[in-house]
């Protein structure tokens, strides 16, 4: 029964690392921003 629950923690434990670099990946190579010239004020 033990085997059993080292298997469920591991595969727990791999699928937050996969989420964890799934997320950091979208939020580093997300797109920047475009700049709008008609949107800055004038001087």
């Amino acid at each position: 029964m033990q085997w059993l629950f080292t298997g469920v923690l591991l595969a727990t434990c791999a699928g937050i690392v996969t989420f964890t670099g799934y997320l950091l990946r979208r939020l580093f190579t997300t797109a920047p921003a475009e700049l709008d010239p008609s949107a800055e004020p004038k001087p």
